[in-house]
């Protein structure tokens, strides 16, 4: 693996994933990014993941694309998204899509997000808007631990 966090780097596609939540909220959402970064054009895409702790755990399941900043050392993020149509069986026109994801993150010390990385994000679920507030963004464990093991951290 090479050092793909590192901020400096002007090509290249890389994959980051990413968990944001409240810690200590019991039952609270719980988002999964699974994103491709391509640096040369500071584009982002991926999926987005919402879950929760309840019989039905999955609410959200939407691709997503965006941009990021470099401010320093840390990364302003900004993903939007909306569900994918099921195909249809008729030539209907489609009614004009809208998204119904948008999230914005601080990526303390770039791709890391180290402690003290905190997003926002809001989704439409059931006919109205959810929005959660001051979550901290982590980089899933696994890759931490990769990260680790090979001196990338």
């Amino acid at each position: 693996m090479a050092n793909h966090l590192d901020r400096d780097q002007k090509s290249g596609l890389f994959l980051v994933r990413y968990e944001v939540f409240k810690p200590g909220v019991a039952g609270g959402y719980h988002l999964h990014l699974n994103l491709s970064v391509y640096p040369p054009t500071r584009h982002v895409s991926g999926e987005a993941i919402i879950t929760q702790a309840l019989a039905q755990p999955v609410v959200l399941r939407v691709p997503v694309q965006g941009q990021y900043e470099q401010a320093g050392n840390d990364i302003d993020l900004f993903l939007t998204g909306r569900p994918l149509l099921q195909a249809q069986q008729s030539s209907h026109i489609l009614p004009p899509q809208f998204e119904d994801f948008f999230f914005d993150g601080l990526l303390k010390q770039g791709w890391k997000a180290a402690a003290g990385s905190l997003a926002r994000y809001a989704f439409l679920h059931n006919g109205r808007w959810v929005e959660e507030v001051g979550q901290d963004i982590q980089l899933e464990r696994e890759l931490q631990n990769a990260h680790k093991a090979l001196n990338l951290a």
